[in-house]
């Protein structure tokens, strides 16, 4: 087969495209855009969110969305940075909005651009770098062993526990085993963005991979009744007013000791395959209020897939008067492909579907 005649051709017939390096964190995919956009305006990485929902909705579209992408798909936007210091920025997305942060794609993307040479590091043991986010920057140690990333380990930004044990009426969701769960009491922790967060003790459940899927459309509810239910707004951030997020979440006991289980539901109707970045950030806070996680003490988090996160409480502060910490969370990630997407001019879903 003839590759340079099939690329010359390809290229002559769909010059341009968006280009993607794709991979895997935990399980959980980041399709990270590298080339085929001009540069993004705006003094802050909010400014550039916005500047690409105002004019690059249809590549969010076309990426996220079937036939070319899937409901559990998240993508991110590689731009300059705003904040002085930081290495690039990233742009957040998925076939239903612009998440304010992502940590397993915050993972994906420093893993991603390191193995493919597109940041220079120095060899030794650990890479930092900052990525400039919309919620705000974000330092990283990317950890090497043998001129490879072995893991990546974010710092959140300050997250914090909104309210602690809220009811939420429930009546007329039916979880899996046939569960109606009535008046259940949730807490609510912003890390970027809001979380509903619902112990399976309290629904009860267990979490288990049987279940996986059975969760999905209740959890899409639980998010829709926590907002018609219930108010939220960031102290410092008037765009952050809103829940995006459900996480059931409990713990195993181990012979090595407690671990947390999770399964985080968030976009269109789309299951987490990792322990969720920001929801292992969330867990963490969560904990640390409650009195259960001191700072500096690892916690070990699961997915469904068997697949881990570490984290722990590395700083604590406040927002306006709120408790607030700073989690530190580690994960790795691995490239599975580079891909160059185009859109033929008689192809009938230029905007991608869902079913």
């Amino acid at each position: 087969m003839d590759l340079t005649r099939i690329e010359g051709v390809f290229s002559g017939r769909w010059p341009g495209g968006i280009l993607t390096v794709d991979s895997h964190t935990a399980g959980e995919g980041t399709r990270l855009i590298v080339g085929g956009l001009p540069p993004l305006p705006g003094a802050t990485m909010a400014d550039k969110r916005a500047a690409f929902e105002a004019a690059h909705d249809d590549v969010r579209l076309l990426l996220t969305r079937e036939p070319r992408g899937h409901r559990d798909l998240l993508a991110a936007a590689v731009t300059e940075p705003c904040t002085p210091g930081a290495d690039f920025g990233l742009i957040y997305m998925d076939a239903r909005r612009y998440p304010f942060l992502c940590g397993h794609a915050t993972i994906g993307a420093v893993t991603t651009l390191i193995e493919c040479g597109a940041l220079r590091v120095q060899a030794g043991d650990e890479v930092r770098i900052i990525v400039d986010t919309p919620s705000g920057p974000m330092p990283c140690a990317a950890r090497m062993r043998s001129g490879r990333v072995a893991s990546v380990a974010f710092r959140s930004v300050p997250s914090f526990v909104w309210e602690r044990d809220v009811p939420l009426d429930l009546s007329g969701i039916v979880l899996p085993g046939g569960i109606r769960p009535g008046v259940v009491p949730v807490d609510l922790v912003c890390v970027g963005g809001y979380f509903v967060m619902i112990d399976e003790r309290a629904l009860g459940l267990e979490l288990s991979p049987e279940i996986s899927r059975a969760l999905i459309e209740p959890g899409m509810r639980i998010i829709e009744e926590a907002n018609r239910q219930l108010a939220v707004r960031h102290p410092l951030r008037c765009e952050v007013n809103s829940v995006d997020v459900v996480e059931f979440h409990g713990s195993r006991k181990t012979p090595h000791g407690s671990v947390g289980v999770n399964a985080v539901v968030y976009g269109e109707s789309h299951l987490d395959r990792s322990p969720c970045g920001t929801g292992t950030t969330a867990k963490v806070a969560l904990l640390h209020r409650q009195g259960k996680l001191a700072s500096g003490r690892k916690f070990l988090n699961n997915s469904f897939l068997g697949s881990t996160f570490t984290g722990m409480v590395v700083e604590e502060s406040e927002i306006c008067g709120l408790p607030a910490v700073v989690a530190e969370i580690e994960g790795s990630a691995q490239v599975t492909g580079l891909h160059r997407f185009v859109l033929d001019e008689s192809d009938p879903f230029p905007q991608g579907f869902l079913l």
